[in-house]
């Protein structure tokens, strides 16, 4: 029972679990590395596990801590801000910010948005996830993620969300490709072979597409019937692969665009109709007091100029 468990021990369970090394956890507390020791053995008798196990390296974590740590973290972050002053320090802080993304948009995105952040909050802890890990509503709930970057609409009124970037999708193929000679037909398109992703949930498409690719959720039914030579786990190999072959590709324009400008790839509209869409940023309803959030929001509006995802 909750009543016969020593809730101190938990915030030193999460130092454990961040330095994995006893010493700087000890640290990072305050406390004496004999104190931090006896309270991981306190820990273990409480759990029931080795929580870790030692290695030349440190501490390693056993699944049942991995486990446990998903479960405690966010709760011991949302009662630590729900005592601390009703403000934000970015100079400061050492806050975690968790988002999931496509990985084609962290790719592109990622380092505009530590371009941003990291100037003005250097010890910020950012960590991006895929946007296929499950239960993304429950992780945005529960405060494992403090956001979702999501390429189509989530249909919830639990969520808030803001406008991040405008995207088009792009056709491409090899520079030397034997049929493709400066424009595209929609005959061409249909029958040359292509490469796509794996079909795979998403946060958005799930709710009303299941297991499909981005391209496919966002173009719908005007998506034309493709022949599919190969797929593959990630976006990023694509643009190579077609630069080598005669597969052809659709991909958003950011991501191509430097094979592009290399002289590697042709690149085409669509021939196809909802070439353009959206990326916004959601989060649950309940973090849209958080000082943090609205510091967080406002830099990203401020410097909205700034997320082009474009890499030289």
């Amino acid at each position: 029972m909750l009543r016969n468990q020593d809730l101190n021990l938990l915030p030193i369970f999460d130092a454990l679990m961040q330095e994995q090394q006893l010493s700087r956890a000890a640290e990072r507390l305050c406390m004496s590395q004999p104190a931090v020791s006896n309270a991981l053995k306190r820990l273990r008798i409480s759990f029931r596990d080795d929580l870790f196990v030692r290695t030349r390296r440190g501490l390693k974590p056993t699944q049942r801590a991995v486990e446990l740590h998903e479960a405690i973290a966010p709760v011991l972050e949302s009662l630590s801000h729900t005592f601390d002053d009703q403000t934000f320090s970015p100079e400061v802080s050492d806050r975690t910010l968790d988002i999931s993304m496509d990985i084609a948009a962290e790719y592109v995105f990622a380092p505009d948005v530590l371009g941003i952040l990291l100037p003005v909050a250097p010890n910020l802890r950012i960590r991006f996830h895929p946007d296929h890990i499950p239960d993304i509503a429950g992780r945005l709930k529960d405060g494992r993620l403090n956001y979702a970057l999501e390429y189509g609409p989530v249909l919830s009124d639990e969520f808030d969300s803001a406008h991040f970037a405008d995207e088009t999708l792009s056709v491409i193929c090899a520079k030397s490709h034997p049929s493709i000679k400066g424009s595209l037909s929609l005959e061409q398109y249909t029958s040359l072979p292509h490469v796509s992703l794996v079909p795979r949930p998403s946060f958005s498409a799930g709710q009303t597409a299941g297991e499909v690719t981005p391209v496919e959720y966002i173009v719908g039914g005007d998506l034309p019937t493709r022949n599919i030579g190969l797929r593959v786990a990630s976006s990023l190999a694509i643009p190579e692969i077609v630069a080598t072959t005669d597969l052809i590709a659709t991909l958003s324009t950011r991501l191509v665009l430097p094979l592009v400008e290399s002289g590697e790839l042709q690149r085409f509209d669509p021939p196809f109709n909802n070439i353009g869409f959206e990326f916004r940023l959601y989060w649950h309803k309940s973090r849209s007091k958080d000082p943090f959030h609205q510091w967080f929001i406002n830099e990203l509006a401020e410097h909205q100029n700034s997320i082009r995802g474009q890499r030289n």
